[in-house]
């Protein structure tokens, strides 16, 4: 038995509004802005070893000249990529951040954060990375 013109329709209907949603979502991809957040800012100052310490391990370490690059890596939880709908769910933008901290002198003279994707603000989960380190 085909199915009804109505089953038809409202097919097609989910079949626009979910191509709507995905031309919106991808159509605004600007970068995030990447500004100053309070664990970022809390450590500068602090020693390599304290950062250590509170951070744990890097991901990567890398020393230029007089300047060491720690690099930390943070990715979403699965649930927060998950957005609850009615009975369901629908995934969401999967996002990370990659935070590189500079230290020079033995202290930490800055830190800058990279989200990924660039037009999603991953501030969370980039503060999440320190947020042990507290004064």
């Amino acid at each position: 038995m085909p199915p009804s013109p109505c089953t038809r329709i409202s097919y097609l209907i989910t079949l626009n509004l979910g191509m709507i949603a995905f031309g919106w979502i991808t159509g605004c991809a600007t970068a995030a802005q990447v500004g100053d957040y309070p664990n970022q800012q809390r450590i500068v100052g602090k020693s390599k070893a304290e950062v250590l310490t509170c951070a744990g391990k890097p991901v990567k370490e890398q020393t230029r000249n007089d300047v060491t690059l720690l690099q930390y890596y943070r990715e979403a939880p699965m649930l927060e990529e998950s957005a609850p709908v009615g009975k369901g769910s629908f995934s969401t933008v999967h996002h990370e951040c990659w935070a590189t901290v500079i230290v020079a002198e033995d202290r930490i003279t800055e830190v800058r954060y990279r989200f990924a994707p660039p037009s999603f603000d991953a501030s969370n989960d980039c503060e999440a990375i320190f947020e042990s380190c507290q004064p």
